[in-house]
């Protein structure tokens, strides 16, 4: 049994991971809470290696799946944890975090975030069992649940993607659809042949109420208000950077080398 423990333990800077093995193969893991945040750090007779906990912060239709994507590719020592996707899996599959889920999505009702925080921290036990350190997408969202995920995990590094509203806007907004294919066009980038109508059929192109621009700016406005509580949060912890553009292509190289220069930095601790 692994236990994350950060109370106390993240104001004095060092916390405990113990785990119980048969007794031929007894193991005490030390986990050092660095830089004032947690910084899980696993050690035993055989490895050394540094676990993080990584939150990725955008807008709806700011590039966040593609940044995620790129970060995946480039850093495989990350885990990728969507909270949305995990928890349709643990429905579709029946267990019993999914059956609970689901009887308050049966009512209607927003998934409480103790049982996000259960789904998360299953994913964190096993990213330590396997050397992997977590990059948490979609959770959390506002102040109130990242303070109630620090109860149980701190996350110690925080990518914020700052994209104009007015890009994103124009971005979605350019998104119409043939119905009943589902076949997607943009006119900034994958236009149809001809104007408002689909490519293989010539049916009418529509466009999806949310795509339309006011809702877009809505749904906008909606983040903004909830987001900028949360990024205050991890400035005053000094784990957040934030990162202003237009294109994922532009922004991700810089994205790579803050990564590439926190990691650095925690190997060279960890060899002091």
């Amino acid at each position: 049994m692994i236990h994350l423990v950060t109370p106390s333990a993240r104001a004095l800077g060092t916390s405990l991971l113990r785990r119980r093995q048969q007794p031929s193969q007894q193991l005490l893991s030390t986990i050092s809470i660095r830089r004032g945040f947690a910084s899980l750090h696993v050690e035993d007779e055989t490895q050394h290696c540094s676990h993080h906990n990584l939150l990725i912060l955008g807008k709806p239709g700011g590039g966040k799946g593609t940044i995620s994507g790129k970060i995946l590719r480039d850093f495989s020592q990350f885990r990728h944890v969507s909270t949305g996707d995990e928890l349709r899996q643990h429905v579709r599959n029946g267990t019993d975090l999914g059956k609970e889920a689901k009887n308050y999505m049966d009512a209607g009702c927003l998934v409480p975030d103790d049982v996000m925080i259960k789904m998360v921290m299953g994913d964190a036990v096993e990213a330590v069992k396997t050397g992997q350190s977590l990059l948490l997408d979609g959770f959390p969202r506002t102040m109130e649940q990242a303070v109630a995920l620090d109860k149980n995990l701190d996350v110690d590094l925080v990518i914020n993607l700052c994209i104009p509203n007015e890009t994103i806007i124009e971005r979605i907004s350019d998104r119409w659809i043939h119905p009943a294919s589902g076949r997607v066009y943009n006119y900034s980038y994958k236009p149809p042949k001809v104007t408002g109508k689909d490519d293989e059929t010539g049916e009418p192109l529509v466009q999806r109420e949310d795509d339309k621009p006011e809702s877009v700016l809505k749904r906008l406005q909606k983040y903004d208000e909830a987001t900028s509580p949360l990024v205050r949060y991890y400035e005053e912890k000094g784990v957040i950077q934030t990162f202003r553009g237009t294109m994922s292509d532009v922004i991700y190289p810089e994205v790579k080398g803050w990564l590439d220069d926190q990691l650095a930095e925690d190997d060279a601790s960890a060899t002091v």
